[in-house]
């Protein structure tokens, strides 16, 4: 056991007011970690905001299916998942790996997180045409909510579902 700052090095470390040290966040502690950090990593995305994807899309139910019909933790569609050679839209790793590689597409043809999940959520040619979100509640709500999760994960929150994701009311 490594002891860093006074704490073990598996703990965060914190400093109380008044002492010096680095204040540390605790490490992500999240469903399917490893898959979702590998799918990240290969796609260059940050795995928190895949972690809030997922949180929003499945809350880690791998074996979630849609009303639409999408499926598994980043909820494929069928056409997408054979677009991206997905055979079992169940297995997390596959799910993962083709919902990163979608996600990043999103991200490198709007240049915008907003409309990249806007383009995830309610198809990349609705947002292309319009240049925006689209006034849809659905996706409006879905942008909003993964944006929450990934902001609550950032901030050391962990998650599981998207109702756990926005900021608890300030203070008075």
């Amino acid at each position: 056991m490594q002891v860093v700052g006074g704490s073990r090095a598996d703990e965060p470390a914190v400093a109380a007011p008044g002492e010096l040290g680095p204040a540390r966040l605790p490490p992500l502690s999240q469903p399917f970690a490893d898959a979702v950090s590998a799918a990240a990593e290969r796609h260059r995305l940050d795995p928190k905001l895949l972690h809030a994807l997922v949180t929003v899309e499945s809350a880690y139910h791998p074996r979630a299916v849609s009303q639409a019909g999408a499926a598994g933790l980043t909820q494929l569609m069928p056409t997408t998942a054979r677009e991206l050679g997905v055979r079992d839209r169940f297995d997390p790793a596959a799910n993962l790996l083709a919902g990163a590689d979608y996600l990043a597409r999103q991200l490198v043809r709007f240049g915008d997180l907003r409309l990249a999940l806007a383009a995830y959520n309610a198809g990349p040619g609705r947002v292309a045409q319009l240049g925006r979100i689209p006034e849809i509640a659905e996706t409006k709500a879905y942008v909003r909510s993964v944006v929450e999760c990934y902001l609550a994960l950032s901030a050391g929150r962990g998650v599981r579902s998207s109702r756990e994701c926005p900021a608890p009311e300030a203070l008075p």
